[in-house]
């Protein structure tokens, strides 16, 4: 195995009908990672229906560092769109595994690549890398709430699986919202770019960093042993704590403010939402 340099890093990802903004999702990945002095592609396509194959073609013609695969996964709808994800994500782990190119990158970046990183700079990024860098993955955090509550796991602040606890609360609920409110969003709490590093046993939120020795330890799965859907990070992440990884959320990784999910954690919406929910009892009363 060629020497793993600190000051390369390789970009994955899949994509799916991203031809509007991939772009500028590149060009932005790019300055926030220019502390690096080569950054290689490697993205994995599935089931556009717009013109982003075409996008991605273009791409590797002009780009030399640039690569992506296609896979067109199976239509089957018994098939869980966890399992899709998952098999698309190990894709670039085999790549990144296997090919020789890729083996002298120290750091590869998980991203997603649907204009979520917009607010991700340089100076975020650096913060990764300022201190002792005692970690092996790096997480993103939002200056508004933390939003991606499924890939995470914290013994206290979220030690299971956040949907199969709104499954449980569900039952004794009356109001739907109740059982959100109790099992997702009050989860979804604000970490100031000023707080501590918080240790945790798996986390995303839409950029990761990891170093390249501790990635290609890891494998996706969409399914959990009892073949539930499961957020693949979950598994990758776990498999990786298991090996004596050290998984982080870095308060200053800021890569943007809010999404539609974190959205609707706040008071007002909340609010809302439940006022709105005598309303349609009623009217459903009345309809019947």
């Amino acid at each position: 195995m060629r020497r793993q340099s600190d000051d390369e890093v390789l970009i994955v990802g899949i994509v799916k009908d991203v031809s509007k903004t991939l772009v500028e999702d590149i060009e932005r990945l790019s300055e926030a990672f220019s502390r690096f002095t080569k950054i290689s592609w490697f993205l994995v396509e599935s089931n556009s229906n717009d013109e982003t194959r075409k996008l991605l073609g273009e791409l590797k013609k002009t780009q030399s560092d640039f690569n992506f695969v296609t896979l067109d996964a199976s239509p089957d709808p018994k098939i869980s769109r966890t399992v899709a994800l998952a098999e698309a994500r190990n894709r670039y782990v085999e790549e990144v595994t296997q090919n020789l190119k890729f083996q002298s990158i120290g750091h590869i970046v998980v991203s997603d690549f649907n204009n979520l990183n917009r607010k991700l700079t340089k100076a975020a990024v650096d913060s990764c890398f300022i201190g002792e860098n005692n970690w092996d993955v790096c997480c993103a955090n939002q200056s508004g709430r933390y939003y991606d509550i499924w890939a995470l796991r914290h013994p206290l602040w979220s030690p299971n699986d956040c949907w199969e606890a709104h499954a449980f609360f569900r039952k004794y609920s009356l109001i739907p919202e109740i059982a959100l409110i109790k099992s997702v969003n009050s989860r979804m709490i604000r970490i100031k770019p000023s707080s501590e590093w918080i240790e945790v046993d798996s986390a995303f939120g839409g950029l990761a960093l990891y170093k390249r020795a501790t990635f290609i330890k890891g494998v996706y799965a969409g399914l959990t042993p009892t073949h539930q859907p499961i957020c693949e990070h979950v598994p990758f992440n776990l498999s990786l704590r298991a090996q004596g990884a050290k998984i982080f959320i870095n308060p200053k990784l800021i890569n943007f403010h809010r999404t539609d999910h974190s959205m609707r954690s706040g008071l007002g919406y909340q609010m809302f939402r439940l006022i709105q929910y005598p309303v349609k009892l009623f009217r459903n009363i009345f309809d019947s």
